[in-house]
């Protein structure tokens, strides 16, 4: 008998296993970062293949989201680090791969520790949930032990203004059609780290200064990895 998804658990032995892989992951990749900093050169190949994977996922959920009538505007911080880290892993361009860095780590990276996703493995939902979103952490990783991403204070302040732009933006979506990009209009559903920075719209404040405390803190690795 085909077994049925159920509702979601936070924490439970799913999500526990999909932490560790990614640990696991995120680790092999640093382990092994001289033998991939040495075949650099030779990397455009699974780059793109890798690329244009992660861009096809993303059509797929929004066609079945269309066939079934629910359509929507991939307009999360989320939705736009996949897009940034397609296009990084394809171009290579500075921007973009600090972008994509960030943006993955500080958001994808919260959202696998905390998922907005209501079904549980093996939905559809919860398998492109976490594979998209482990795939993007795991992608910037590489990305950064090859030494694609800057790590100067310049960067930090550089996508620090470009988050606060896409919030600016987000801000008046969220405003003229009730859409809640950025989780500017009201938290998640499911528990998030939100929940403890007070009620709305007091949390975007702290949520700033926790963003700009994140990308300091993610800077850190990129220094050691140069070193």
């Amino acid at each position: 008998m085909r077994r049925q998804p159920e509702t979601f658990i936070l924490w439970g032995a799913e999500h526990r296993a999909v932490l560790v892989l990614t640990g696991l992951g995120i680790l092999a990749v640093i382990l092994a970062r001289t033998r991939l900093q040495e075949r650099r050169g030779k990397d455009a190949g699974w780059r793109r293949a890798i690329a244009v994977a992660l861009i096809v996922n993303e059509l797929i959920e929004l066609g079945l989201a269309t066939a079934q009538g629910t359509a929507r505007v991939p307009f999360q911080l989320c939705d736009l680090a996949v897009v940034l880290t397609a296009w990084a892993l394809w171009s290579l361009r500075p921007l973009v791969s600090e972008l994509a860095y960030f943006w993955g780590v500080a958001g994808s990276l919260q959202a696998i520790l905390t998922p907005d996703v209501h079904a549980g493995f093996p939905s559809y939902e919860w398998v492109k949930f976490f594979l998209t979103h482990c795939g993007v952490v795991l992608c910037v990783t590489y990305l950064a032990v090859t030494g694609r991403v800057s790590s100067t204070p310049q960067t930090v302040w550089r996508v620090f203004g470009l988050t606060n732009l896409y919030a600016a933006v987000a801000g008046l979506l969220n405003w003229r059609f009730g859409t809640n990009y950025g989780y500017l209009a009201h938290k998640p559903l499911q528990p998030s780290l939100l929940d403890y920075f007070g009620p709305w719209p007091y949390y975007i404040l702290v949520m700033e200064v926790a963003a700009l405390l994140s990308f300091f803190l993610y800077r850190a690795p990129l220094r050691w990895m140069q070193r």
